[in-house]
């Protein structure tokens, strides 16, 4: 076992959570940033196609945040701040009024991975994590 927040931490909370992504077929792809100095990740970021997006969750007013001048951006993006000090995520998506939502983090990849796992699914109206049909 790693220690938490680290890039064992990170691959269980993807494992969860990338079937997530991939249920809501908007074409979501992933990045890890990691702490230079610590190399404690410090956010997860999933991508979508904004096209896409618009077109499969066109109540999202994702259009109208970017104006038309400006539509479409280059992606649409889904954030995990993760904050190790304080334990907890800050998940920051676009595409939706949502504010920020912050979820206490326990430091156990499988567990943190399905807290937010849930959540992401919640927001995408997706099943969440352990219910998501292979493709």
């Amino acid at each position: 076992m790693g220690t938490a927040f680290d890039q064992e931490w990170a691959d269980d909370v993807c494992r969860l959570c990338d079937p997530v992504f991939e249920s809501a077929d908007v074409g979501f792809v992933r990045q890890i940033a990691r702490d230079p100095g610590s190399g404690i990740i410090s956010s997860l970021l999933w991508e979508a196609d904004p096209v896409r997006f618009a077109d499969r969750y066109p109540d999202s007013e994702v259009i109208a945040s970017y104006g038309p001048d400006d539509w479409p951006p280059p992606c649409i993006d889904y954030w995990v701040y993760v904050d190790a000090n304080e334990r907890q995520a800050q998940l920051s998506v676009e595409g939706w009024s949502y504010r920020d939502e912050v979820i206490d983090l326990s430091g156990d990849g499988v567990r943190d991975g399905l807290a937010i796992g849930c959540a992401m699914a919640r927001i995408l109206r997706v099943p969440p994590p352990g219910l998501t049909a292979p493709k």
